[in-house]
Formats: C-alpha cells, structure tokens, sequence
C-alpha cells in the first residue's frame, strides 16, 4: 500500500495514483521524481525571497507573497510539462526542456550569488563609485556588475565564483534531472499500464 505523502509526490510529477497502484516496483522511483519538482517550488520561493532581500529589503513581506505566486504559477506549468512528458516520450523535447531549464537556472541563481556575496558586491561598487548605497533601478545593473567583478578579487575571487559555479549547477541538475528520470521511465510498467488503460477504456 502507498503512503499519502507518496500519493502527493506522484500527483506532483503527474504520476496517475491510480495506475501507480499497479507499479508498486515503482512507488519509491515515482516518489523520488516528486521530491525533485518539490525542491524546484522551493528554490523558486527562496530565489524570489533572495531577490527581494537583495533589492528591496524593506519589502520583504510582498516578496512573500510574490513567492506565494510564483509558486502557484510554476506548479501550473510543472504539471502542463509533465503531462507532456508523460505522453510524448521524444528526445527533441527533452533536449527542448533542457535548454529551457538551463537558462531558467541561471536566472534563479542569480539573486542567491547576490544575496551570498552582497558584501564583496558593496565593496567593488564603492571602489568603483565611492558610493554605499544606490537607488532601486540602479542597483538592477550595478550589483551584477559588482558580482562579476567580485570573481577577480585577487583573493577571494576564485572562492567566490567556484560557489556561483556549485551553487548553478545543483539548481541546473534540480531542474532537469526529473524529466530525464520521466523520458528514462518510457519503457516501464506504468506507461505500459497507462497505455494500455487509455487504448481500453478512454
């Protein structure tokens, strides 16, 4: 008998509950891909927080609830993907999702290195500038700005840039791996029996 909470993570990584109750071989794998789209959710409301405590830190409050949003908004378009994958197993739409999720990774990342670093960031701005504090629209390009040019600090550069590298690729590999798990899982009994219950009774 499956658990509640694997019941959950199926529904999550849009594995059909009921045709899953004829997987058991694959309740804990199916489960494993939910936990995967959980912790995109997550980093996606962290990255938002992140951002917001970057940008405008006296609004954290509506960075919540942005994340709130975003959260509800990306769960709509995992299970959009997901439903996709799940019935058209091509390896032009993984490669697609890929490239997709690669991008949409670095954009995630970048509030966390601002947020990480925003130290050495002030640093190299006031070195630049002279300045310790910047209006809203100019800190959108100058704190970039101040992060790359953080990475050749004599120092403590390369430090900084190895954790911006590690720090992508774990949110990259979060972010693509599940469909890789879903396209390897073509061949399996779940999308024998699914297919076979849609030829029969759909």
């Amino acid at each position: 008998m499956s658990s509640k909470i694997q019941q959950k993570l199926w529904k999550l990584a849009s594995y059909d509950p009921y045709i899953m109750d004829y997987c058991p071989v694959l309740y804990n794998k199916a489960a494993g891909i939910g936990i995967f789209f959980l912790f995109q959710l997550l980093i996606l409301f962290v990255s938002v927080i992140a951002g917001f405590k970057v940008y405008f830190p006296n609004y954290l409050a509506l960075g919540l609830l942005f994340g709130v949003l975003a959260i509800f908004i990306f769960n709509k378009w995992i299970d959009l993907l997901n439903r996709i994958h799940h019935n058209s197993h091509k390896i032009g739409i993984l490669l697609a999702q890929f490239f997709f999720n690669f991008i949409f990774s670095l954009i995630l990342s970048i509030p966390f290195w601002l947020f990480l670093f925003e130290h050495q960031i002030l640093y190299k701005l006031y070195l630049r500038t002279g300045k310790m504090s910047y209006g809203n629209i100019e800190q959108l390009w100058l704190k970039p700005l101040g992060l790359y040019e953080s990475w050749f600090l004599e120092r403590e550069g390369f430090i900084i840039l190895s954790i911006c590298i590690a720090l992508f690729m774990v949110i990259a590999f979060v972010y693509t791996i599940p469909y890789f798990l879903i396209f390897k899982d073509k061949k399996s009994n779940y999308t024998s029996v699914k297919l076979n219950y849609e030829r029969h009774f759909k």
